[in-house]
């Protein structure tokens, strides 16, 4: 697998990844349910993630494995609905969401094969607990 190619998968891995977390973080939760004055267990996890790009997705991930689909239109970004029955603040369940997230934006711009790409990544990378 070409090292570029699984670096664009990881750098778009990570970028779910940390928005995700943030969104969990105790001192966000806190601070939402400050403002909006309701208990911090009232503070649900995010139910999507929108992301945009200020290119085409396919331009991010430097196809040499994907491959476009005939006739499908590209993309330059995504909404991703969550998972309800994960967990974003355990790591190993918020992997799961963020590789949920990768497929659909290969899928969604155009692109097969992200499937094997995310294992690929995976299959290098230290799992998280």
């Amino acid at each position: 697998m070409d090292p570029d190619q699984l670096r664009g998968v990881g750098d778009l891995a990570d970028l779910f990844d940390y928005l995700l977390q943030s969104a969990v973080d105790p001192q966000v939760v806190t601070e939402i349910a400050r403002i909006t004055d309701i208990d911090t267990a009232l503070v649900g996890q995010p139910r999507e993630l929108h992301l945009v790009a200020g290119r085409q997705v396919k331009d991010l991930l430097h196809p040499i494995v994907l491959r476009e689909i005939p006739e499908a239109s590209a993309s330059a970004g995504g909404s991703f609905r969550a998972n309800p029955a994960l967990d974003l603040r355990v790591a190993v369940e918020r992997q799961e969401q963020v590789d949920d997230g990768l497929r659909q934006l290969g899928l969604d711009a155009g692109l097969a094969g992200m499937e094997a790409l995310v294992e690929s990544y995976r299959a290098k990378t230290m799992p998280t607990a």
